[in-house]
This record gives C-alpha cells, structure tokens and sequence, in this order.
C-alpha cells in the first residue's frame, strides 16, 4: 500500500471504536470579564479562529494524546468542547482556517506534509490537496505570521526555492494559484547537495496597501543585509524588489528577525551584538525597505542600544502608541540575568521615516513567562500590555504619555500555574542540547474567538502529562 494511500485510511472517522465523552467548558465571570476554560484531553498542537461545520464561530484545535490526534472545536456560544475529526494519521502537524466555498467563513484545515483535510460530517475528513513537499509549517510559527491585517485570499507556503499560494478550487478543495521562485543555496553533505531557501515572512496589507512577502534578510559580506520583496499582487511576472540594509558595524544577527509594517512601508526589525559575552547585550536596528540599485544599503532608521541579555528575548512590535496615527516601535524584553524584570519601551515615530531615540518606558518588577503588547483591550485607543506570570493573568492599560504602560495591573486573573521545569526560562538558546523555547509551559496569544469583530485573550498552560488547559477571556 503507497504512503498515501495509507495515509487516507488512517484519516477515516473511527466509527466503530467507542469515544469517551469530551470535558465541559468551564464558564466564569470575574468583573467585566467573562473566562471560558476547558482541559484538553491532550496537548494542543495548534489552534485558530474558524467556523465549525454548521458555521458558527469557535476555535480549531488540534490536540494530541500519544500518537492519535484529533480536531476539536471550542463553540463559545455554547459554550461546549465537540469533535470535528478522529483518528487522524500521526504526522498530522498543523491547523490553518480558510474559506473554502466563498461564503465569508474560514474552514479549519489540518495538514502532514503532501495531504491538506477539511472535517465533514460525522467526523471524517475530505482532502482537499495533495501536493508534494508542501508543508503549512513554513508560515506556522509566530514569528511568520502577521498579528492583524485584511483577510488573505490564499494560504502561502514555502519550501527551498519555491514559494506557493493556495487558492479555493472547483468543489471546495484548494489549488496553487500562483508560485514564486525563491534564492537558493547548494550545500555539499555527505550524503549529497542540501538546498535550502532564506526564510519568508509575510507583510500583511491594510489600509489600501497590498500584502507583500519578504524573503530574507540575507547576510551579504559583514555589514550589508539582503531582502527580497515579492508581491502577490503583481503576481509572479512581476519583478522582484532588492531592498539592502547597512549595520552600524561588523555585528552579528541574532535568529529573530521581524518584518513589520510602518508607515504603509515594509520595515526590517533586527537585533544584533557584536561579541559574545555575559554582560554583553543586544542591540536594536530597524530599517525601511526600498529599492537599491546601488546595493550599498540604507542605514538604519533606528539604531539604539538595549538593556536585554543575549539569552532573552527581544519582542519589537509596531502600534500607534499615542494616538497621532502614526505607528511607533516598542520593545519588549526580560531585564536582568534571570529575567526578574519586563521593560518596555516605545519609541515615537516623528514621521517622514524619523523616530525619537529616547523612549518612553517602564519596568516591572516581575517575571514574565509569556506577554503581549500592541491590542487596545480597554477601549481606550491605546495599546495595552498583557504578561502571565505565577500562573496569572495580568493587563496593564497603556498611556498616551509618560510611561507606555500603567506601573499597576487594572486586572489579574488566575488561569493555573503550570509545573516547574529545571532549566526552564525565558532564553531562546539552548539547555543540554534542547531548545529552551520547547520547554515553555504558557502560551498567550490575542484572537477573535467568538466572531463579533472584537480581540479576545487566549491562554495556553501545559500541565502533567502535557494535557493543555485552554482559557479566553472576553470583555
């Protein structure tokens, strides 16, 4: 029997195994906020805002036990935890939400490498793609995904030199409907020739302005940084836009590099350092991306030194932090050797591609396993932070002027704490071989849950057994 055709027996719906009752959804009120919570029987692999089969908003997930995996759907009306599909095969590694039919609802897909599924009725799956090589994972993690921005009208995915767009095909199934090709390395291995593409990062449009991607930045000699800017819009006819960026110095890239948008304009958000060392920290560098015949590169827009240690993260995020409809960049990181502290600080975008180096910001005195800066959840027009720590939940609401963000929470919710790890932090490097950000145990993202337009919170904490427990909060 072929792979796939395995591959497709296995993904039939398990009728005749008897299935055990999922858990309820726990609905609470606490103030003005309104927490739905569940333990999943299982580890949740990946989750999305979607409609279920009979169009009703929810969440997609896809959870774990052992081997078996399943797509779960968390109907917030309800509010109850029901099954989309069963026994699914145990390469099944993704969840993505698109409107397959046209009638403006996003249908969760889940997906192994060459095989894409929608769920039907009576909790079996449909294939709607069989492509060779292709795998969704390439736009799958955070640091590809856009936060915000219009709806895509196709589900991008990548491979070493080839960049693919997916479309709505006859029946409701998904077909190529354009592809892009990327740069490519040869590498000699021992066992043959390795091929491998930079990485590629959308840029999501808004506004009028058109979603672009961004395939890079690409070390060239010891200052200079490539991107290659495509355009799904021109198609792939359309030419290729060189865009080349200059450090300061001879500095070295740390691996997390940000495309954002700023001005209408695609940026570049680096940070950098220049040797290693304990005391040494990060520097920040950010650039707008043009055309450069000359490929000497543009210097950096912003270039300012850092506070944050080697081993911690560095979030940049773009949002208008005062109000005057311009984006400003904020950075968010650990402060201190262990990370006992979270900074922020904003800088103020002065227009015409300027921005003032001395920012605005604040620090507190906690530690933070997970945050998120840059969603207005008070309402007020200003953005707000969101940061898990001793397994809660806090918001602090932004401020226009003064610090970025109140030295208070306005609410803390309690959503568990999860057990400790030995060498588990906040470092994005490695501990005896493993990386450190597999070991994190909270997971806090903003998404639309229930549909009405407006952001809710979403929790994920791992606890024994790496059974998830899943909370949204709502305003």
């Amino acid at each position: 029997m072929s792979r796939i055709a395995s591959v497709l027996l296995l993904l039939l719906p398990l009728a005749l195994e008897a299935q055990a009752p999922l858990p309820a959804v726990r609905a609470g009120k606490a103030g003005a906020l309104q927490t739905l919570s569940v333990s999943l029987p299982g580890t949740l692999l990946g989750s999305v805002p979607a409609r279920d089969l009979a169009g009703r908003p929810g969440l997609a997930l896809l959870v774990a036990s052992g081997k078996a995996k399943s797509l779960l759907f968390l109907d917030p009306a309800k509010p109850a935890l029901v099954r989309l599909a069963d026994g699914l095969h145990e390469e099944v590694n993704v969840v993505v939400a698109f409107d397959l039919d046209g009638d403006g609802g996003a249908t969760p897909i889940v997906g192994l490498p060459g095989l894409l599924f929608a769920p039907v009725a009576g909790g079996g799956v449909r294939k709607v793609l069989e492509e060779p090589h292709l795998d969704l994972r390439s736009f799958a993690d955070e640091s590809r995904r856009p936060r915000g921005g219009d709806p895509l009208p196709w589900i991008p995915a990548a491979r070493a030199g080839l960049l693919e767009l997916l479309a709505a095909g006859p029946g409701g199934t998904l077909a190529r409907s354009a592809s892009f090709a990327l740069p490519q390395k040869a590498e000699r291995q021992r066992w043959g020739i390795r091929l491998t593409s930079p990485a590629v990062s959308l840029v999501p449009g808004e506004g009028g302005t058109q979603p672009v991607f961004a395939v890079g930045p690409e070390a060239n000699g010891k200052r200079r940084l490539k991107t290659t800017l495509l355009s799904p819009a021109d198609g792939p006819a359309g030419e290729p836009v060189e865009a080349w960026s200059l450090l300061p110095g001879e500095e070295r890239l740390m691996d997390e590099q940000r495309y954002l948008r700023i001005d209408g304009q695609p940026v570049l958000a680096v940070s950098t350092f220049d040797k290693i060392g304990i005391f040494v920290q990060k520097a920040f560098r950010l650039y707008f991306l043009d055309r450069d015949l000359s490929r000497k590169g543009r210097a950096p827009a912003l270039a300012v030194p850092t506070d944050c240690a080697l081993w911690h993260p560095l979030d940049v995020v773009a949002a208008d932090a005062d109000g005057d409809g311009l984006r400003d960049v904020a950075l968010v990181h650990p402060e201190g050797m262990n990370g006992n502290a979270l900074q922020i600080l904003v800088y103020k975008n002065l227009g015409a591609g300027r921005f003032d180096p001395k920012p605005r910001k604040v620090k507190l005195g906690l530690t933070a396993e997970d945050w998120r800066w840059g969603s207005d959840l008070t309402g007020d027009g200003v953005p707000d932070l969101l940061v898990l720590t001793g397994g809660k939940l806090n918001l602090y609401p932004g401020e226009a002027g003064g610090r970025p963000v109140a030295a208070r929470a306005a609410w803390s919710l309690s959503v568990g704490a999860a057990p400790e790890k030995k060498g588990e932090g906040n470092s994005g490097g490695t501990f005896d071989g493993e990386s450190l950000e597999s070991w994190r145990t909270h997971d806090l993202e903003v998404m639309d849950v229930t549909g009405d337009g407006k952001e809710d919170v979403v929790v994920r904490v791992k606890g024994e057994g790496g059974r998830t427990t899943l909370t949204v909060v709502r305003r």
